[in-house]
């Protein structure tokens, strides 16, 4: 049953919207939340049906990325999903319940107010960054995408306004300049994109950062076809203004997934 549920090669694959298996391997080895092997392989071992496992594990998912998104800690989450085992949760409802009934501020379950700031707002680690956006363009793109999905390994992430900007995007007082070097690290303003961007693309102006230059490929290249990048790339210009309203559409269709 080890062998069959847990496998790091699920970071380097395809994986389906659904919730299951294949997106927790993804939250377990790509994001480093090992944690929850034990009880993972407990809902397997014990769900009555498929069906059952799927909401337990489209829960869980719900569950590390809120509160990975609100940079909520994690030093607890053996001993939550220890006493998830001993009570026997193996069924959504009662997990939900569990979840619910649970206030402590080490592993409560964050609220939609809380997941909507936290796009607007927080500013993470790289690789939870990726990860968000990897579990939500999964999830949203379409069935019929003309691009495929790659791998969660096969990413990197990319500052669509670069933290270099003051080169080539114009001058700020230093409470403005303050300001946008915080925004800027916000996932309204983060890509995951197929490779990294040539060094004098990546901290360029905003039509050359989109479009590359001879030989160097630009965002709209290597973003092309990301459902999580809808509407980023018609932009004549990217701002302050650009990164809020981007956070507030991905956090819309993040309070869809994550429900």
């Amino acid at each position: 049953m080890f062998e069959s549920t847990f496998d790091p090669g699920y970071c380097d694959a395809d994986i389906p919207s659904a919730p299951g298996v294949e997106r927790l391997n993804v939250l377990i080895f790509g994001l480093k939340n090992s944690t929850l092997i034990p009880y993972v392989l407990y809902v397997r071992k014990n769900a009555e049906s498929s069906g059952e496992e799927s909401e337990v594990f489209a829960l869980l998912e719900s569950y590390i990325v809120r509160r990975t998104l609100v940079q909520a800690t994690t030093k607890n989450y053996n001993r939550l999903f220890t006493s998830l085992i001993l009570n026997e949760v193996k069924d959504a409802e009662t997990l939900r319940k569990a979840l619910e009934a649970n206030e402590e501020a080490t592993t409560y379950m964050p609220g939609d107010d809380e997941v909507r700031r936290a796009f607007e707002e927080s500013c993470l680690y790289n690789l939870q960054s990726k990860g968000v956006l990897y579990l939500l363009e999964s999830a949203i793109r379409p069935g019929m995408s003309s691009t495929a999905l790659l791998g969660f390994n096969q990413y990197t992430l990319e500052h669509m306004m670069p933290k270099k900007w003051r080169n080539k995007w114009g001058a700020l007082d230093d409470e403005a300049a303050t300001r946008r070097d915080r925004k800027l690290l916000t996932l309204g303003n983060l890509a995951i994109i197929t490779h990294s961007l040539n060094a004098s693309i990546r901290d360029a102006d905003w039509p050359t950062k989109k479009q590359g230059k001879g030989y160097k490929d630009g965002l709209a290249l290597c973003a092309a076809g990301l459902a999580t990048m809808a509407g980023a790339l018609e932009k004549e210009s990217w701002d302050e203004g650009d990164i809020a309203d981007r956070a507030e559409w991905l956090a819309d269709k993040a309070l869809e997934v994550w429900r």
